[in-house]
Parts: C-alpha cells; sequence; structure tokens
C-alpha cells in the first residue's frame, strides 16, 4: 500500500539508483514518493507566487486603492501563498500539517500577549490604512504630547503597520507609534475634498469710529491684493467682535488653498498691518502702565 492508501507496485523503485526503468508508470510511481512531491511543490510554486504577486500588483494598480492599503494587502497575500506552499510539501513529506498550524496559533497568541503593545499599534495602523484619515505627503497636527517640543504641524512621509514617519515644520522626522495617532481627533489640514483653509488674525484698534473704519479699509485691501489669499470659499472679512478693556477687538478671516500658506500669509498680513497702520496713522491699542509721578508726554504713547 502507499501511504495514499493506494496499492503501489514498488518493483520500478527496487532496483535505484541503477536500473530505473524510463516509463510512464516507473515516472508516476517516483512523483508519489513524498521527497519528490515535496520538491516538486516548491520547484512549482515558487515561481507561481512570483506570476500571482506580479498579477495582484496589475490589479492593485487598475484600482483606486490607498497605496498604503496596497501594499498591507499585498504583503499579506505573499505571506499566504508561501504558507500554503510550504505546508503542503510539508504534508507531502507525512509532516502531521494540523499540529504545526495549531503550535503556530499557540505561538501567536504567546507573542501577541507579550507584545500588546507592538499589537496594538500594528492594529492602529490597519486602521489608519483603511480609515485613511490622512496620506502620505498630507499636512497633520502632531499629538499634544510631541507637538510642544517638535512644533504643532508635520508633513506625513511613510504610513507603516506599527509606526507612520511624520517630518515635522521644524524639520524633526519624527517616528509616532500609530496608537497615538488614533489616540484622538487628527487634524488633517490637507485634505482631498475641499482644501480651503481660513486663517484668523485678532487686533486691538484704539475704540474710536476714524481709527476704526481706516483700519477696516486698511486690512481689506491688503486681503485683496495677496496672491496667497483665496477668494473662495468666501471672500476674506473684517469682523468687529466686542469691546475690549481698552479697544475695539478686530478679527480678520481669510482662507488659502494650501496648509502651507497659512503661516507665511499671516506672517505677511501682519507686517502689512504694522506698515500700513503707521502710514495711515490709524492707532493699535496697546496696554501701558504709566506712573503719574513721571515725566511722560501722553502724545508719544498713542494717547
Amino acid at each position: 500500500m502507499s501511504r495514499r492508501g493506494r496499492p503501489c507496485a514498488m518493483a520500478c523503485l527496487d532496483g535505484l539508483p541503477n536500473s530505473l526503468e524510463p516509463t510512464y508508470a516507473c515516472a508516476s510511481e517516483l512523483m508519489e514518493t513524498g521527497p519528490v512531491s515535496a520538491l516538486l511543490i516548491i520547484v512549482i510554486g515558487i515561481p507561481l507566487i512570483k506570476i500571482a504577486k506580479g498579477y495582484l500588483r496589475k490589479l492593485f494598480d487598475r484600482t483606486e486603492f490607498d497605496e498604503g492599503l496596497e501594499n498591507f494587502m499585498f504583503r499579506i497575500a505573499g505571506v499566504a501563498m508561501w504558507a500554503l506552499v510550504i505546508l503542503t510539501a510539508a504534508s507531502e513529506l507525512g509532516i502531521n500539517v494540523t499540529g504545526i498550524v495549531a503550535a503556530l496559533g499557540i505561538f501567536g497568541l504567546a507573542v501577541a500577549f507579550a507584545a500588546q503593545d507592538t499589537m496594538e499599534n500594528v492594529i492602529a495602523g490597519i486602521f489608519i490604512i483603511v480609515d485613511r484619515p490622512f496620506r502620505e505627503g498630507e499636512r497633520i497636527m502632531l499629538p499634544k504630547k510631541l507637538g510642544g517640543i517638535y512644533s504643532s504641524w508635520g508633513d506625513v512621509k511613510e504610513i507603516g503597520l506599527r509606526t507612520t514617519h511624520v517630518r515635522s515644520t521644524d524639520g524633526v522626522m519624527l517616528t509616532i507609534p500609530n496608537k497615538l495617532l488614533t489616540k484622538d481627533a487628527v487634524a488633517n489640514f490637507s485634505h482631498r475634498s475641499d482644501m480651503e483653509l481660513r486663517v484668523r488674525i485678532r487686533l486691538g484698534v484704539s475704540p474710536t469710529w476714524k481709527n476704526v473704519t481706516k483700519a477696516e479699509e486698511i486690512v481689506e485691501d491688503i486681503a485683496a491684493n495677496h496672491p496667497d489669499i483665496s477668494q473662495k470659499p468666501k471672500v476674506p472679512e473684517v469682523v468687529l467682535r466686542d469691546f475690549g478693556e481698552h479697544e475695539v477687538i478686530m478679527e480678520v478671516r481669510y482662507y488659502v488653498d494650501n496648509a502651507k500658506k497659512m503661516r507665511p500669509s499671516k506672517s505677511f498680513f501682519v507686517t502689512e498691518i504694522l506698515r500700513r497702520f503707521e502710514e495711515g496713522g490709524v492707532k493699535l491699542s496697546i496696554p501701558a502702565s504709566i506712573q503719574m509721578n513721571a515725566d511722560v508726554d501722553l502724545d508719544d504713547l498713542g494717547l
């Protein structure tokens, strides 16, 4: 009887290696031996894996999957195909594959318990790849623990299963555990559907009608003549929010079409406000502490 339970004539193999008969029956008998079958499975399986991975890559290229998700699925498919080939070859050698799978399962559970932190990051990485709260190349708000040290924003460079690489606006390359990016809300400044981002600048101006109206005119003119300031979804606006203790609180609101324009445009706006207000005689409200017995000319303080 053969190892598969079929009667098998062993005459062909009795005289190995000197009297092997080159017949179909002898070749079939040789193919049914465990070592040869296992070797053939591996020899045929390796090119088949390459071909299957090539077709899988072409399939991904035709679809609109996220690149990170594609790479993750590609790796999982590759591991699954290699496992299938190796376990099938092991079965041909008479190895108890069921026992191996069970042992691997127990080993996997032990590793998972021993590396809970790593597993949390891997699971978080899968959620990031599937949910896509951000993609590579987009600008996000850094977690609070990191943002206070390395700037508040960063550009995503690479999304991995365990960590995400982000280059902060200070130029520091950060390797962030994925679980830190899923425990709180993620602020994405480069979302694809609607790129316009609002910038707000608050300032206090001396509370006189002439001063406030002149300040509004200057600010509106600055906003209308800067190429980085977008006119959609809303045109720039100036809002008088409230009376302060010694001033009228003015807020400038405008939109830019790229997160990287937020800070430069704000810097330009502040510089132009200072220059144009000084030229136009508009007075900003500046808190001042004055000793009444000091020889101070109030006109020098703009009061």
